[in-house]
């Protein structure tokens, strides 16, 4: 019989801050209203102007960085797209531009689905500490998804600081948005907490979900990001790819072939024999694997894992993208169980050949405890990555959909609570 194991839940628990607002486009139904708000501006005197643009700066000022800035530059947008010149006014220029501007809060419902990867700068740590990337999915309004980021630090003694977030928020400027690919740069003297990713394609109209960020080695040796997520436009889902070196400049890749065909793809951290390697669900059940010679096509997915136990009996599927270690590619997954109840486990392929499946956990390693279960979508643990310090495997996970804490479990006795995959039908009865 083999031991079953739990992660111990170490926090701390990030909660959705409804206070951390974007300031983002805003635009009327149609032309002629936009036209009739310009107009209605112009018609204004200096007086009434200038005391409404100070009124309007006065209460924003505090809650972004360059109010007055972000208001002539949506001014420029608008009189583009309208035809329309204020030249001789200047301060109406910057009014008209907070007509068509509105804040938004992008996490004011939800702070959920995190993954994690070791930072790139990781200098000024004490001996044994590790700086950390966390990324977070955030929901707010219209349930309208985008990816945020925290820093933080994991001691030798694997506890887990947070740095405190930025007081303002800001999106990138975008280059040639819809292309694939295109770019987008945040301002480099921005903190990581301070960057959202927010839709910007019609793919991604409702949502960039659940992105799965992996630290990629190269055959020379070079290291770059890679996040599979799904991009959601409201009726249909895609599987696409962000890919970055310093998480200030992003670059969104659609991905395509046969092979690209649900959600939860998680890109393995190197080449397998030259190829690329990726984890997927083909048939909303099971886990498959595939290879590449191109990062951005996906073909030939192999069955790799179906349903075993009781609490995975709906479906199964990756949490992280595969953590290299000695014995294997271990990799969490998720099961969905009765009254969906999600929970987080685990499985072993070979290093050489990961069609080889070494082992999984019999039981859950991690599921909602009753502190857990309330949240947007009840009864549900899930991860979007893990990483491997000093032996421990540090979890980030979200609860129910709503807010995201910490667990660690350690790598040697993860690893012995593992059964056989061949004899997983016959522990499931012990």
């Amino acid at each position: 019989m083999h031991p079953a194991l739990h992660a111990k839940r170490i926090g701390p628990t990030l909660t959705p801050d409804r206070s951390r607002v974007l300031m983002r486009p805003f635009y009327p139904v149609n032309d002629g209203i936009a036209r009739r708000i310009c107009d209605s501006v112009g018609a204004l005197t200096e007086e009434q102007a200038t005391e409404t643009l100070r009124r309007t700066l006065g209460e924003f000022e505090d809650r972004h960085e360059n109010v007055e800035r972000t208001f002539r530059r949506r001014y420029d947008e608008i009189a583009r797209r309208l035809t329309t010149q204020f030249t001789a006014a200047p301060t109406r220029q910057a009014l008209i531009g907070a007509y068509f501007c509105h804040e938004y809060s992008p996490e004011s419902a939800a702070l959920f689905n995190p993954s994690i990867v070791p930072h790139p700068d990781q200098s000024g740590l004490q001996e044994g500490a590790l700086r950390f990337m966390l990324s977070l999915r955030a929901t707010g309004e219209g349930h309208i998804s985008s990816i945020t980021f925290r820093t933080g630090a994991i001691s030798a003694l694997h506890r887990i600081t947070l740095t405190p977030p930025a007081p303002y928020s800001a999106e990138p400027a975008a280059e040639a948005a819809g292309a694939s690919p295109f770019r987008v740069s945040f301002n480099p003297d921005s903190l990581a907490s301070q960057r959202v990713l927010f839709p910007l394609t019609p793919g991604q109209s409702n949502g960039i979900e659940d992105a799965r960020f992996v630290r990629f080695q190269d055959d020379d040796g070079s290291t770059e990001y890679f996040a599979t997520y799904t991009a959601f436009d409201g009726r249909k889902t895609e599987s696409q790819l962000l890919r970055t070196k310093d998480f200030i400049n992003f670059t969104f890749m659609q991905l395509q072939g046969p092979g690209v065909a649900n959600k939860g793809m998680a890109l393995f951290p190197r080449k397998i024999d030259g190829k690329f390697a990726m984890l997927s669900r083909q048939d909303d059940q099971s886990i498959f694997l595939m290879r590449s010679d191109r990062i951005d096509y996906w073909d030939a997915p192999t069955p790799l894992l179906q349903p075993r136990f009781a609490w995975e009996q709906i479906k199964i599927g990756t949490c992280s993208s595969p953590i290299e270690t000695a014995e294997g590619w271990l990799t969490l997954s998720h099961g969905v169980g009765p009254m969906r109840k999600y929970c987080i486990g685990a499985f072993l392929l070979d290093l050489k050949n990961p069609t080889k499946v070494l082992g999984r956990l019999r039981e859950p390693l991690l599921e909602p405890n009753e502190a857990e279960r309330e949240g947007y979508v009840p009864n549900v643990v899930y991860s979007c990555g893990a990483l491997l310090h000093g032996g421990e495997l540090v979890i980030p996970y979200a609860m129910s959909d709503y807010a995201t804490s910490f667990a660690t479990a350690t790598l040697d006795h993860l690893l012995r609570a593992m059964v056989p995959d061949s004899d997983a039908e016959s522990a499931q009865g012990a």
